[in-house]
């Protein structure tokens, strides 16, 4: 079984960890082992209507995948227990199953906390209840195919400064982050905006055994996953380090 690290010292999403954790599947496997792989894989959720678009992206320098999670056709309104239906109704089964389920369930608490409502009344707009769906199912799929028996995490950078949100401008990090940040090690650092976002740190709640610097061990892979802000000017990503033969303690 294999150790996989989680550089999250620029921050964390969704999309940066389901890019990484893909990347660092290729690295390690081989061309076709880790994109191809889970667009498979994401079809056992019995959901018509969404595609994936990888593309490279440079950032600073820095060569890193991208992935777009893309709508093809119109998306009901759904909640979370529509979205947790999807999951327990589909062949996702075992742990990826189990953790997908429980990562949704902190975002839908978090969300329903914030906003006053109960869990059952937390709803995800179109395409976004989708993109939460492809984000955390995937992620979990990607660590066991990466025979991750252990997942150690950085700090996690928040970001400052403030976020435009639908109820307003809000400081950073956002109530939902906010609440979803409990119990992780953060920072903040000064780059005047938000770099988590509740589907990654929801994610990172489940997966993370510890957090600390890299362990020693031996390096597999190394894949680097950036989001939909990411850019020169605030170069941000996610590196997943997959490794084995890690020293205990």
């Amino acid at each position: 079984m294999n150790t996989v690290y989680l550089d999250c010292s620029s921050g964390v999403s969704g999309d940066m960890l389901l890019s990484s954790l893909s990347h660092a599947l290729e690295e390690w496997r081989g061309p076709g082992c880790g994109f191809d792989f889970l667009e498979k894989e994401l079809t056992r959720l019995g959901l018509d209507g969404f595609g994936l678009k990888w593309s490279d992206k440079r950032i600073a320098g820095i060569s890193t995948k991208h992935v777009d999670v893309l709508q093809t056709r119109e998306q009901p309104l759904r909640h979370y227990t529509d979205l947790c239906r999807i999951i327990e109704a589909s062949a996702l089964g075992g742990r990826a199953g189990e953790r997908s389920v429980q990562a949704l369930r902190l975002l839908g608490l978090a969300e329903g906390k914030v906003h006053g409502v109960d869990l059952e009344q937390v709803h995800f707009h179109e395409i976004g209840a989708v993109d939460t769906l492809a984000d955390i199912c995937g992620s979990m799929l990607l660590l066991d195919a990466l025979e991750a028996d252990k997942v150690v995490c950085s700090p996690v950078d928040l970001g400052s400064g403030f976020v435009d949100c639908a109820h307003g401008k809000m400081p950073v990090p956002a109530p939902a982050c906010a609440e979803l940040a409990k119990g992780l090690i953060t920072f903040g650092s000064d780059c005047h905006m938000e770099r988590a976002t509740p589907t990654g740190l929801a994610i990172l709640r489940i997966v993370a055994d510890y957090f600390g610097s890299l362990p020693l061990g031996t390096l597999l892979g190394v894949g680097y996953g950036s989001g939909g802000r990411s850019s020169d000017e605030q170069p941000t990503y996610v590196r997943a380090m997959v490794l084995e033969n890690v020293a205990e303690g």
